[in-house]
C-alpha cells in the first residue's frame, strides 16, 4: 500500500456544487443521531453501542486502509452531514484535520478514542541499533513520522484497550443525545461485558504457552504484545507504505535467528512476499493475523476478528 497525498480544495469546490443526499430511508431516519466512524474497529464500537438508536456510517470501508484513504466527494458530503465523528486519534488518521476543517459543521462533535489512554511511544529498534548506518532515509523517515505522530496508533488490537474506548464513545454518545442515554448505557454495558470475556480469553490462552515470540509485517501489536506477554522480537517495517532498508532487515533476520523464533506472522490487506523471503531465509514458517484496518464494517466486525486473531496465535504458539 502506498501513501497519497490528499488535495482537499477540489472536493470542496465539487462539494459546494452538490445538493445534499436524499436517502429514500428518511422517513424512518428523521430525527436520529447521525454518527460517521473512520475505520472498522472504532466503526464496531459506535454501532454496538448505539444500536438501533443513531445512524451509524463508516467513513472507511472494504479494502481501503486508513493510511491509504483519499477523500471522495461523497465523503465530504457525509462529514458535512455527521452529528458525531469518532475516530481512533494517536496519529492514525493524520487526514481528518484538513478533512475537518474544510468539510465539517461548525458544531459537530469530535470523539478521540485515544483520550485517557497511556499510548506507546513509536520506536524502532532496527533504527536505533543502525543510527547512523542510513542517514540517506532520514527525509523519507521523518515523513512518515510526521504522518504517524509520535505515539503508535494501534491500540484498539488490545482488548482492554478497546474498553476504554467503548466507555469513551458512551459518555459522548450520551452527552450527543441526552434522551438515548438509557439504550446507550445499556448498549455499551453488554458490549464490554464482551469485550471483557475476549480479554479473558486472551489471558486464559495465551497466559500457559511458553514460547511467544512475535515478529509481524509492521509496528502493529505492541499494545497486544504487551497485554498479554508477547516476546515483540521486531517487524518487517515500522510502516507498511516504507519498504525496510537492506541493514535494517539483516539485522532482524540476525534477531530471530538468535530468538529461535519459528513463526512469523504477515498481515491481512498487506503483500506477504517480503516476509516470506524472510521467512525462506530464517527456516521459520508464516501465519497471518489481522489488524482489523480493512474490511466489512459490523458491530461484531471488532469481536470476530479479535477471536480469530486468538485462534492464529493460539495455533502458533502451540506448535
Amino acid at each position: 500500500m502506498k501513501r497519497r497525498n490528499f488535495i482537499f480544495l477540489p472536493l470542496i469546490a465539487l462539494l459546494a456544487s452538490c445538493k445534499p443526499a436524499v436517502d429514500p430511508e428518511t422517513k424512518a431516519d428523521a430525527g436520529k443521531l447521525r454518527i460517521l466512524a473512520t475505520f472498522l474497529p472504532v466503526h464496531a464500537h459506535a454501532a454496538a453501542i448505539a444500536g438501533d438508536r443513531a445512524i451509524v456510517e463508516s467513513l472507511i470501508s472494504g479494502d481501503t486502509g486508513a493510511h491509504d484513504f483519499s477523500p471522495r466527494p461523497a465523503d465530504m458530503q457525509r462529514i458535512a452531514e455527521a452529528d458525531v465523528l469518532v475516530f481512533n486519534g494517536a496519529g492514525m488518521e493524520p487526514w481528518l484535520d484538513d478533512l475537518i476543517q474544510q468539510a465539517a459543521r461548525k458544531d459537530l462533535r469530535k470523539v478521540d478514542l485515544s483520550t485517557g489512554i497511556d499510548l506507546l511511544e513509536n520506536t524502532d529498534a532496527l533504527d536505533e541499533e543502525h543510527d547512523h548506518d542510513h542517514d540517506d532515509h532520514d527525509d523519507h523517515d521523518h515523513d512518515h513520522d510526521h504522518d504517524h505522530g509520535e505515539h503508535n496508533p494501534h491500540l484498539w488490537l488490545d482488548p482492554v484497550l478497546a474498553i476504554q474506548q467503548a466507555e469513551t464513545l458512551r459518555d459522548a454518545l450520551i452527552a450527543a443525545d441526552p434522551e438515548g442515554a438509557s439504550t446507550y448505557q445499556e448498549n455499551a454495558a453488554n458490549y464490554i461485558a464482551t469485550l471483557r470475556e475476549l480479554d479473558t480469553a486472551f489471558q486464559a490462552i495465551l497466559g500457559p504457552l511458553p514460547d511467544k515470540k512475535l515478529v509481524t509485517f509492521h509496528d502493529a501489536f505492541p499494545y497486544l504484545a504487551k497485554r498479554y506477554g508477547l516476546e515483540n522480537i521486531g517487524y518487517i517495517s515500522r510502516f507498511p507504505e516504507r519498504d525496510p532498508a537492506p541493514a535494517e532487515l539483516a539485522a532482524l533476520i540476525d534477531r530471530i535467528r538468535a530468538a529461535d523464533v519459528k513463526i512469523l506472522f504477515a498481515e491481512s490487506g498487506y503483500e506477504p512476499a517480503l516476509l516470506q523471503r524472510v521467512a525462506a531465509e530464517t527456516g521459520t514458517k508464516v501465519s497471518t493475523l489481522d489488524t482489523l484496518e480493512v474490511g466489512e464494517p459490523g458491530s461484531d466486525a471488532y469481536l470476530d476478528g479479535m477471536r480469530r486473531n486468538l485462534e492464529t496465535l493460539r495455533a502458533a504458539f502451540a506448535r
